[in-house]
């Protein structure tokens, strides 16, 4: 029996030319789905005292059944409350959110995330979060070598390995340094977990992991990120359970899981992403994920 879908069905992107997004228009057309494509930046909110209206060119777009945020594109502080009021909006006037508001905004900040996970009684590495610098120069000393990570952001853009002895000398300024580029005011340090030169990213779709890869460093063995050089290969690990506890902790529906594998063989969880790419997963496993997702935020 076919099932029922959803339709019209909103592709969130700040990216005209997301690939992410022609995969899935090409997918959800197939299964006879419509679907509009949303520019947060040419979508435009209108109020007054008797009505409320959220409109991209001609299109009313409360009158979507589903919208998937591929990406919130938000760096600064005004484009972020925006955007996370705009989805706010589509979700009070019934239009259904993947992955929902409060859990993107979870996931958006690190240190809600971890708050998350480790309420989930999930394996994660010690962590500080703090906004006084002498709890954060402490912590390293303490646990030096150690990461340093901005509470949000997300590709791996300005995570630090702090383990040189100039740095842990050099501390405060350091930190300092750190929190005027990446932090603005908050530090969140954990301890440095040794790897085998590559993570495990999991690709977690409705409770179900639907393809796995390791990302191997290309320096060294700290930074794996695809986007910041890792390189993507097939991954013979079993992470399933553990990706599929750590998507619901957080509630996502559909999100991407980053797993480390200590040098004893254990497990951990670094960070579970909102808005997952696959172009990797794509490469090294063959599955077609953009006709996986279509298929299953369409059900109705």
């Amino acid at each position: 029996m076919t099932p029922e879908r959803l339709s019209p069905i909103g592709l969130y992107s700040s990216d005209p030319w997301s690939p992410r997004v022609d995969a899935l228009e090409r997918a959800l057309n197939s299964l006879e789905v419509e679907v509009l494509r949303v520019i947060p930046w040419k979508v435009s909110r209108i109020g007054s005292s008797d009505q409320h209206q959220i409109v991209s060119g001609t299109h009313d777009l409360t009158s979507l059944e589903l919208l998937l945020v591929l990406d919130l594109g938000a760096n600064d502080i005004g484009t972020f409350f925006s955007r996370v009021g705009l989805l706010s909006a589509l979700a009070e006037m019934g239009v259904d959110i993947v992955n929902s508001v409060s859990s993107i905004l979870q996931m958006r900040n690190k240190a809600e995330t971890m708050r998350k996970l480790v309420t989930g009684g999930l394996p994660v590495p010690r962590t500080l979060i703090t906004e006084s610098i002498e709890d954060a120069a402490d912590f390293v000393r303490n646990n030096f070598p150690c990461v340093l990570k901005p509470i949000t952001g997300f590709g791996g853009f300005g995570v630090q390995l702090i383990d040189r002895p100039f740095d842990l000398e050099n501390i405060y300024d350091y930190l300092k340094f750190h929190s005027q580029m990446f932090g603005k005011g908050a530090y969140l340090l954990q301890e440095y977990i040794r790897g085998p030169g590559f993570d495990v990213r999991a690709f977690v779709l409705d409770n179900e992991v639907i393809a796995t890869m390791q990302r191997v460093s290309s320096r060294g063995e700290f930074v794996t990120n695809v986007h910041a050089g890792g390189r993507p290969r097939p991954n013979d690990i079993d992470v399933i359970e553990l990706a599929i506890q750590a998507a619901r902790a957080v509630k996502g529906r559909m999100v991407g899981v980053d797993l480390l594998p200590d040098r004893g063989g254990d497990l951990w969880v670094l960070e579970v992403n909102a808005t997952p790419g696959w172009t990797g997963l794509e490469r090294v496993t063959g599955t077609d994920i953009a006709g996986y997702v279509a298929d299953s935020i369409s059900r109705s």
